[in-house]
């Protein structure tokens, strides 16, 4: 372990960047906010409360639940599903969240760029991603048909 890695994320402030008014994940949930068994509820409103991912510099990468209605009531129920993170794993998951932004960030600046090479080839990129979510979305609409096809045939057979 590097020394430079543990001082760096306080050399750069140690704080979270925010884009506009809210920061946000650099990597994408692995389920829903509401997808999670077994349910805690708010002790307040009896609602089942989201479950998010903490990217702040003192949680980074921690799991905790927080009532939707404490942004308009302001009855403040958070919850931690994970425990505390060792200093070193809050360092580290700060570093490559920052790294991710960071790259996101050149990215766009490339993209935003007058180099005629480098925009063809990020429109290219955002055509194949665009494509790819039309894929999945034929492929969902496809499964559905084929599984009402089966439920018809094997009613019609009954």
């Amino acid at each position: 372990m590097s020394s430079s890695s543990i001082g760096s994320a306080r050399s750069r402030g140690g704080r979270i960047r925010r884009r506009g008014a809210t920061a946000r994940s650099p990597v994408p949930y692995r389920e829903q906010p509401m997808e999670y068994e077994p349910a805690v509820y708010c002790g307040q409103c009896g609602r089942k409360a989201p479950r998010w991912i903490s990217w702040s510099a003192a949680n980074p990468g921690r799991r905790y639940y927080a009532c939707v209605e404490a942004q308009v009531v302001s009855h403040g129920f958070v919850e931690w599903h994970d425990g505390p993170t060792s200093p070193f794993l809050r360092v580290l998951l700060g570093d490559l969240r920052d790294r991710v932004w960071q790259l996101e960030d050149d990215a766009a600046a490339i993209c935003k760029d007058g180099d005629a090479t480098v925009g063809a080839l990020c429109v290219e990129v955002q055509k194949r991603n665009e494509q790819t979510g039309v894929r999945k979305g034929l492929l969902l609409l496809f499964g559905i048909m084929i599984f009402v096809s089966g439920l018809v045939v094997g009613m019609i057979l009954s």
